[in-house]
């Protein structure tokens, strides 16, 4: 492969939702695998499940790059530091290539495309066009500067794809770097929250294997790799913003401008992380930078574990689809038992999302029928047939100081779910860029509850105090 200071790489964007993206992008990562080729994979902006279709492809934890949470400069470093240990980088977008915040291009694939100067490869899903492609994709080439170099055509046919291809480069500065065509056998299941996650497709390797060998069929992957190669150099040496910053007296502080001393630690502290088929949403930089802050993360289920872990000093409940196990989750008295006695006797819980309904004391399904959850905060929590309108990126403003961040913090968070809490939290006032404001946030004792999905390099002293609050419970137990 090319010299590793080059990290070659691509980046693989949809004109719009629902074009393929996921698909060709598992197609091309499987292909390129299956060749021998060592991947690092990214996903742009706040997603779980598409990361872990890409780790279970390639073996290798898929990373979140999302200019949201991370400046320009963070998100080139983030991806070098990463892409240097494979000889192949692939992004996959989100949304369309210029859907950003609300209707603007802002916070989009694009600015991660145009910040990373990643060669990018356009996904159009060309059902129902032919000399429509051309018109289509010369727009996104003018509308704004961008490093879109290649196209492939999605639900195309051979005889359509043989014809359509030199007319779109004679016409316009792209190659069309293949086709995908139209195979209900290698759909992936979706719901509410978008696709199923690869524990829950029964055939999840047959899938795979087809998309893989339609990418070595159809998509000319010699192409991608020479146009991943002309991708420039990225910084060498990271300057991610320190850990710990002093806030100027004018400006509101965030996460990171609290003075945090790292607790002395003879050992990690153990914590245990909720992972199973109800709770697996989680950034793995939160679970990397939870580890480097000292903890040591132990896994275990809600829902068919009969006990938590033995020697933790804290619980981490991620996001998830509580709703579809409730039944088991309500059932399973012992670990809720467990839970429940440790938060009692002092153990911090951090619950975000989905692990926030487990915390509630009922969980009440569109119908009405009701399952007891933990109990551990005091309001119960609907499903709704329609998505909230908190969902989206919000910045989140503490109103009194708690274990985990003190009054005047700001957090920029993630919400994204199908159910409302009766009671609203009180802790923090979140706000979205359209001015739309509201109270959230539960804070009982130590345990931090709440819809809002943390990004641990945008909020890490909430990580530090987490694993702080672990080790003071372990020492407070002995």
């Amino acid at each position: 492969m090319t010299n590793m200071e080059t990290l070659p790489r691509i980046l693989l964007a949809g004109m719009n939702s629902g074009c393929g993206k996921t698909s060709i992008t598992c197609g091309i990562l499987k292909a390129l695998t299956d060749r021998g080729i060592r991947i690092q994979s990214y996903k742009c902006g706040p997603d779980y499940i598409d990361p872990m279709l890409h780790s279970h492809i390639t073996g290798q934890p898929c990373r979140n790059l999302d200019p949201f949470f991370s400046t320009e400069e963070e998100l080139r470093e983030l991806m070098a530091k990463d892409s240097r240990k494979a000889d192949f980088s692939v992004v996959e977008g989100v949304m369309g290539y210029y859907d950003g915040i609300g209707v603007s291009c802002e916070k989009s694939t694009h600015t991660v495309s145009a910040a990373t100067k990643t060669p990018t490869i356009l996904i159009l899903n060309t059902k129902g066009m032919s000399h429509t492609m051309i018109p289509l994709i010369s727009g996104i080439l003018s509308y704004r500067e961008n490093p879109v170099c290649g196209v492939i055509l999605n639900r195309c046919s051979k005889g359509l794809y043989q014809m359509i291809k030199p007319e779109i480069e004679r016409e316009l500065p792209v190659k069309v770097a293949g086709y995908f065509p139209n195979d209900d056998s290698v759909h992936i299941g979706s719901r509410h929250l978008g696709l199923m996650t690869a524990a829950e497709i029964e055939n999840l390797d047959e899938v795979i294997a087809r998309l893989g060998a339609l990418a070595e069929e159809c998509i000319d992957l010699d192409l991608l790799l020479r146009l991943g190669e002309k991708a420039p150099v990225l910084p060498e040496k990271s300057s991610l913003r320190p850990d710990t910053l002093s806030a100027k007296s004018s400006e509101p502080k965030t996460a990171d401008d609290e003075t945090v001393t790292p607790t002395a630690q003879p050992a990690p502290v153990r914590i245990a992380v909720a992972w199973d088929k109800a709770f697996c949403f989680y950034y793995q930089e939160n679970l990397d930078i939870l580890r480097q802050e000292g903890a040591e993360l132990v896994y275990f289920s809600p829902v068919s574990d009969r006990h938590l872990p033995e020697n933790i000093g804290g619980i981490y409940l991620g996001g998830g689809y509580p709703e579809t196990y409730r039944k088991e989750l309500s059932e399973n008295l012992s670990m809720k038992e467990d839970i429940c006695r440790a938060a009692a006797k002092g153990m911090p819980v951090l619950a975000e999302c989905g692990g926030f309904m487990y915390t509630c004391d009922q969980l009440v399904e569109t119908d009405g029928s009701a399952m007891p959850m933990l109990g551990l905060i005091h309001t119960d929590v609907q499903m709704t047939p329609r998505l909230s309108m908190e969902f989206g990126y919000v910045t989140m403003e503490a109103l009194r100081d708690t274990p985990f961040f003190d009054k005047g913090t700001q957090i920029r968070v993630h919400e994204f779910h199908y159910s409302k809490a009766a009671e609203k939290g009180n802790v923090c006032r979140m706000e979205k860029s359209t001015g739309r404001s509201w109270t959230g946030m539960y804070v009982e004792g130590n345990v931090m509850a709440g819809y809002p999905h943390l990004y641990f390099h945008n909020c890490r002293n909430v990580a530090r105090r987490f694993v702080q609050l672990a080790a003071e419970h372990m020492e407070n137990v002995r």
